[in-house]
């Protein structure tokens, strides 16, 4: 789950923070509810969030929060995987609450995520929206729960299709939910914008965009954190008044500026200066553990730190005591978080090229030996230039994808292998598979996730590249069937006909006992005709192809 930081007092948020109370008291009273937050990187979306989950603990609500990644697009599910993390570790009445979740329990770390015998694609995600409907239902049957979803900018595609879910489906639950974005990240094109629209025509949900506070406001928060600081600030009053003109009401700038005025004697012109000047007044060695921490994400296990910094255990420790001491990173129960992600991005992006390859590199390869998911073994292998692990590592993710109900990601994961495959010399061992089918399965991937175009378009790539007939017969027939199911208009028919006619003549079809390596018993039924002709013969009029045939009973 999120770590928690030592907060200060919550300044002129009482108007949000009771319209968010609100969705409390509405699911306590038996109504379901959700709230989506708005606001800029660092108006304070995540301390007012904080705030209502304390106050939900304190009213007996059982809470579960998970937060996004910037690499949660190759991540699937990364905000439920955490929010269920910390399920996991609660005493929830009547034993393990993930037991009777099958689909759940594959999510989290060190479960198998692909079991033989399981559903995979789209059928796997309605098995999983459908556990996590249930999963809260069952807790809400004990006490209330709230779910808090943070930086939904960042959440991928299946996520953002479970947000569509449970608020669509949740209704007399007892069970309010909560969602964060940023505003300023939202350009026109962002995948969310759309995921907005829809569910703010939802009479159950309601939308609390974060305004600027107010001089008056933002002074007595700094007052407030200049008192809980350990090291009294000791601003003049100029310095004050500098700070909150520059910070435009946004109070994590105003703290910003009002460290770097204490700690550097004056006010920096830019926010990416403003941000690295606390990262300059660390040491040397201070500053390379911050950028490894920065390559690995908003957050880091503190043994993969240890390992990718390279430090002996005293020195890190101390290392960890002066960052921390600064503000820069909080200690959580088996890491550490950037205070804010707009300082992990600045460190990040002040990396050199090969210093951010080299690292990328060491993390991919820790992080292997470790058995960490394959789809952030994709992320740093990409990212540290390493193609063959790139390949096999996104392979691998998204086949694990299609298992575990995140048809997008596996469609995502898929391309990215094909975009990469001529690159890299002898493909086919690295990955135990061809090009061919990894395409095949991207189509189907892209296709389960409602993406008719793509799996169109993919297949229409791949045909003129094929010799094989079966497989002419087979990529045909599944063109068919994107066709037949989607709205892109006529050619499901010539589809159908193409794989009927790339067939050898007497070929046994995939449908058949031969395909299958049945052997067929002397009363055994005739074989059902393959896909494609079934197809042909349903949509095919009379006289359009030969002559008319009925059509098989279902």
């Amino acid at each position: 789950m999120t770590p928690k930081t030592v907060q200060t007092a919550l300044m002129g948020r009482s108007t949000e923070l009771g319209r968010l109370l609100g969705v409390l008291d509405a699911a306590e009273g038996g109504l379901a509810g959700v709230a989506l937050v708005g606001g800029d990187a660092g108006i304070g979306k995540t301390r007012l969030v904080s705030e209502v989950r304390d106050l939900a603990e304190e009213r007996g609500f059982t809470v579960l929060a998970g937060q996004c990644a910037e690499l949660g697009d190759a991540l699937p599910y990364l905000p439920l995987v955490d929010a269920l993390r910390g399920l996991a570790e609660l005493d929830a009445p009547g034993g393990d609450p993930l037991a009777a979740w099958p689909a759940l329990r594959r999510l989290l770390p060190g479960a198998d995520p692909d079991p033989a015998g399981v559903a995979t694609g789209a059928l796997a995600q309605q098995q999983l929206f459908g556990s996590v409907l249930g999963l809260l239902a069952s807790l809400a049957e004990h006490r209330p729960v709230l779910v808090v979803f943070e930086d939904l900018h960042w959440a991928d595609r299946s996520t953002r299709d479970l947000l569509v879910f449970l608020t669509r489906m949740l209704q007399r639950e007892r069970v309010a939910l909560i969602g964060t974005y940023r505003t300023d990240d939202l350009h026109r094109r962002h995948p969310l914008r759309p995921v907005l629209a829809e569910l703010q025509r939802l009479p159950l949900v309601g939308t609390i965009e974060l305004p600027p506070l107010g001089d008056d406001d933002l002074a007595r928060h700094l007052a407030d954190v200049d008192g809980a600081s350990r090291q009294p600030v000791g601003v003049t009053d100029d310095v004050i008044g500098q700070v909150l003109e520059r910070a435009g009401g946004n109070p994590f700038f105003a703290e910003e500026l009002l460290t770097a005025a204490a700690t550097c004697g004056g006010v920096p012109g830019s926010l990416s200066d403003l941000l690295l000047s606390r990262v300059e007044a660390l040491s040397d060695q201070a500053r390379h553990v911050l950028r490894v921490a920065a390559v690995a994400g908003h957050s880091v296990d503190h043994d993969m730190l240890a390992d990718a910094a390279g430090l002996g255990e005293v020195a890190l420790d101390d290392t960890l005591r002066e960052i921390v001491s600064r503000g820069l990173l909080t200690a959580g129960r088996h890491g550490y978080a950037f205070r804010h992600a707009l300082l992990q991005e600045s460190v990040y992006d002040d990396l050199l090229p090969g210093e951010r390859t080299r690292l990328h590199g060491a993390f991919a390869r820790l992080l292997a030996a470790r058995g960490a998911p394959a789809a952030e073994l994709a992320h740093h292998y990409q990212a540290g230039h390493d193609l063959p692990g790139a390949l096999r590592a996104s392979v691998e993710a998204g086949r694990i994808a299609a298992g575990l109900g995140a048809p997008a990601e596996a469609h995502r994961h898929l391309d990215r292998a094909l975009e990469i495959w001529e690159h890299v010399p002898d493909a086919e061992r690295i990955t135990g598979t061809s090009a061919v089918r990894i395409a095949l399965s991207s189509a189907a991937a892209a296709a389960d996730a409602g993406e008719y175009r793509r799996a169109v378009a993919q297949i229409r790539r791949l045909l003129p590249t094929l010799g094989d007939p079966l497989l002419i017969s087979e990529a045909s027939e599944r063109l068919a069937y994107y066709l037949s199911d989607s709205d892109l208009g006529s050619g499901m028919v010539e589809a159908a006909r193409a794989a009927v006619d790339a067939l050898p003549p007497d070929e046994p079809t995939p449908c058949s006992p031969a395909r299958s390596r049945r052997t067929p018993g002397p009363c055994s039924p005739p074989p059902p005709p393959p896909y494609a002709i079934w197809r042909l013969r349903r949509w095919t009029p009379p006289g359009r192809w030969g002559r008319a045939t009925p059509r098989p009973a279902r």
